[in-house]
């Protein structure tokens, strides 16, 4: 199976390892996935994402020792760099959220983790599925101080509120829990017009997640089955006019240039 995967290999392009990200986008977005994965196009960042980047490193700095507003001034340093790469016209939005951001989470540890000893941050986590590498990376990886066991903590900051644990999050939770053998809790820190509120959900099932990566990893193996050329590509995937993902300007032209509308 894994040769499937190494079709469309060319340089530094390729499918493998897999990662949450192309499992979620084969699924999901299969039109952004063929852009990305197959047809090789790199799509600047936005400032949401760089918002909780900057928000999670400022975090691992604090949890580590360092003042809290050396951590902050930090955070806005990371921030700063980073967007200065792309033109986001929602920067100085996110830009205001960072300092909430930050202080809910600040509030969240203090709150639950004085029982813990932090352990690490970004940590590499490897597996296969039906013998196709897959690589991820943990947030935050902590010790019960009194029972001695070891787990995970994934911190989310976004605009709103969740009604409940997505299956693309349960998916990404399995993932990191099958690799690090550690049970997984999910963080959220919500910005709100009022400043922000955090929420926590765990995982109870992780077999189901996992059968689904398991089916979509097979599922992506069969599509590759199908498709020889990039014209093969094109032709067997309609991206979908409607989806949000068109707003970038960016993910737009690749769509222009590859199905001409």
């Amino acid at each position: 199976m894994i040769e499937l995967f190494k079709k469309f290999d060319e340089g530094d392009k390729s499918l493998l390892p897999l990662s949450f990200s192309h499992i979620n986008e084969f699924a999901f977005q299969r039109d952004r996935w063929a852009l990305r994965r197959i047809f090789g196009y790199e799509f600047p960042s936005s400032a949401a994402a760089e918002r909780g980047k900057a928000v999670e490193s400022g975090l691992n700095m604090w949890l580590n020792g360092i003042d809290k507003q050396e951590a902050i001034d930090k955070m806005f340093d990371e921030f700063h760099a980073n967007c200065k790469l792309f033109d986001d016209p929602k920067t100085d939005e996110e830009e205001y959220n960072l300092i909430p951001l930050f202080e809910e989470g600040v509030k969240a540890f203090n709150e639950f983790g004085f029982k813990w000893n932090i352990l690490g941050y970004q940590k590499k986590v490897e597996l296969d599925i039906h013998g196709v590498p897959l690589i991820g990376y943990t947030d935050f990886h902590f010790e019960d101080k009194q029972t001695k066991e070891d787990f995970y903590i994934d911190l989310k900051t976004t605009k709103r509120k969740p009604t409940g644990l997505s299956m693309s999050h349960a998916m990404q939770q399995s993932i990191y829990q099958r690799g690090t053998n550690a049970n997984q809790k999910l963080w959220y820190l919500i910005a709100n017009k009022s400043g922000a509120k955090f929420e926590s959900m765990s995982l109870v099932d992780y077999d189901t997640p996992m059968k689904v990566c398991e089916h979509i990893i097979s599922a992506m193996a069969n599509y590759l089955r199908t498709v020889d050329t990039l014209d093969d590509v094109k032709n067997t995937i309609i991206p979908n006019p409607d989806d949000w993902i068109w707003r970038d300007t960016a993910v737009l032209e690749a769509r222009k240039e590859v199905w001409g509308y």
